[in-house]
């Protein structure tokens, strides 16, 4: 995983979570009024109806899993990103957190922090070396 890229995606990643939520919630719905279909009083035919809506039903359900597989995958990235921004020193954790995830310019973090662009620069591109060696090193392990 690449620690820098995850980071310049966090945001994204957040927002892309909670749209997925969404989507099952849609799709959870869909498959209760396709099971109310199933309980209308009316009687119903053999044979390929009802196995039309058991199909419909159970590729909804496949649809689910893979989007539930896909916020695993999701949060877990965004796990090991935050655990790893609180390894560094607290400076460093906000200085990264303001970058990342406040989105705020170098410029803004610098007049912030009372420091030059410059440091500021170096100390986000060190962060996340740090970072990326010691999630290398955990990988291996």
């Amino acid at each position: 995983m690449n620690i820098q890229e995850t980071l310049e995606n966090y945001n994204s990643m957040k927002a892309r979570i909670s749209i997925i939520q969404a989507d099952i919630e849609k799709i959870n719905n869909e498959i209760i009024d396709i099971q109310g279909a199933q309980l209308d009083g009316l009687p119903k035919a053999t044979g390929y109806v009802g196995s039309s809506l058991e199909n419909q039903v159970i590729k909804k359900q496949e649809r689910i899993e893979n989007k539930e597989r896909t916020i695993k995958e999701l949060k877990s990235k965004i796990d090991i990103v935050e655990k790893l921004v609180k390894t560094l020193k607290k400076t460093n954790q906000d200085i990264i957190e303001m970058r990342y995830y406040m989105k705020m310019s170098i410029e803004q973090i610098a007049t912030q922090k009372d420091r030059t662009y410059n440091t500021i620069a170096k100390i986000i591109q060190k962060s996340i070396t740090k970072m990326q060696k010691e999630y290398d090193q955990n990988e291996k392990s």
